[in-house]
């Protein structure tokens, strides 16, 4: 049951990736780009039926969820982070093991329905000072700080690959990406910051 876990956390980018430096020279005025990637220990999409979410809310009560974030916006909590994708649909990430049993035990079938997504998932973390300039150069979305605030939320493309986007920090954003097209978002992501110089860790 180990090496089952164990395989299905892998991160798929592992065989390619390999940490240090690349692209343009850094200097003491140039930051650059910083690239992580991960796969989520548990990520769990929740899709709740209309007019669900008050008693969902209450079966959610012992998992330590008060409430849902407003469509488009993150609850970027350290042990439970929720990614509201509206129309009743969130995303519950957690480095517990058992989130997706537990969410699943906790709502019954008339109220919605939870999808284990944490092997289908890759994400990329990118930070850096110039880093919505890089991310402006195939994401069609308004990145400027007084519209696009820490944890906000957009289910967006790149190059027609389907991700969502969350505003971490002020200059960190997470990309998650399906694992299939996770090397194909990695070589946009990568070519983009390739001018500015990156480095992998």
């Amino acid at each position: 049951m180990d090496d089952i876990l164990k395989d299905l956390q892998a991160c798929p980018l592992d065989r390619v990736w390999v940490p240090g430096h690349y692209g343009a020279a850094l200097t003491t005025e140039k930051s650059g780009i910083t690239l992580e990637r991960t796969t989520p220990t548990s990520l769990v999409q929740l899709s709740l039926f209309p007019g669900q979410e008050k008693k969902a809310l209450t079966a959610l009560k012992k998992q330590g969820i008060q409430a849902f974030p407003e469509s488009g916006h993150a609850d970027l909590a350290t042990k439970l982070s929720i990614y509201s994708l509206g129309a009743g649909r969130y995303w519950l990430e957690s480095a517990a093991t058992d989130l997706h049993s537990s969410l699943a035990s906790a709502i019954p079938a008339e109220t919605g329905s939870v999808t284990d997504l944490s092997s289908a998932l890759t994400a990329l973390t990118v930070s850096g000072s110039d880093v919505t300039t890089v991310l402006a150069k195939g994401i069609a979305v308004d990145l400027h700080t007084q519209n696009f605030l820490v944890g906000k939320v957009a289910q967006t493309n790149v190059h027609h690959m389907p991700v969502m986007l969350v505003r971490l920090e002020t200059n960190q954003f997470r990309l998650f990406a399906f694992s299939t097209y996770a090397e194909s978002t990695l070589h946009w992501l990568e070519n983009a910051c390739r001018n500015h110089g990156f480095q992998r860790i």
